[in-house]
């Protein structure tokens, strides 16, 4: 009976360890079977679902102590090179290429309605700014101040005593800002 005991733990634990070698076996065989295939470029239907948009990469970007200086812009003027009308809170930069060097001096250093956050705010009519919009373009034969690449022109206002009186006390400062663009 003792006998018969061993007998039947003796074939259950080789019948388990069988069960095991082969569930490892095929585990492995698995395993080897996916390395070896050769990875394929997927067709861009396979990694982008219907009606979804590529993820979009993005960089920051920062200059340090570039010139600021200020300016008003009288009643009724001309729109802004972006199309858009003047408003506080909005600058003007460099165009991208001086108009006396074959440049488009509708083309800002850095894109229309991206913001400049800046590392110190500046106050312009009572009020602290720490971010800007770029919204123009301005010294299109980089006359004034060729040293500075990202110099910004503050808009403080349509021209009145107050706005002229607050962008002469603003005078021209260094300022130091940062801006994100998308990745191209």
């Amino acid at each position: 009976m003792l006998e018969t005991k061993h007998l039947r733990i003796v074939i259950l634990a080789t019948f388990i360890a069988i069960l095991l070698i082969i569930s490892a076996t095929l585990i492995i065989a698995n395993y080897r079977s996916n390395i070896s295939q050769k990875p394929s470029v997927p067709d861009e239907s396979e990694t982008r679902p219907q009606g979804e948009e590529y993820l979009k990469w993005y960089i920051k970007f920062s200059v340090e102590d570039q010139q600021a200086t200020a300016y008003v812009a009288e009643a009724y003027s001309p729109i802004t090179a972006s199309g858009e009308v003047c408003f506080i809170g909005g600058v003007a930069m460099h165009p991208v290429y001086p108009i006396n060097a074959g440049g488009n001096p509708l083309i800002p250093s850095i894109p229309f309605g991206t913001t400049l956050y800046l590392d110190k705010p500046v106050e312009v009519q009572g009020k602290e700014y720490t971010s800007f919009q770029v919204m123009d373009t301005g010294d299109v034969y980089y006359g004034l101040w060729p040293e500075y690449p990202y110099w910004v022109d503050i808009y403080f206002g349509t021209a009145n005593y107050y706005s002229r009186l607050d962008a002469k006390d603003f005078g021209t400062e260094k300022v130091s800002y940062s801006w994100i663009e998308e990745w191209r």
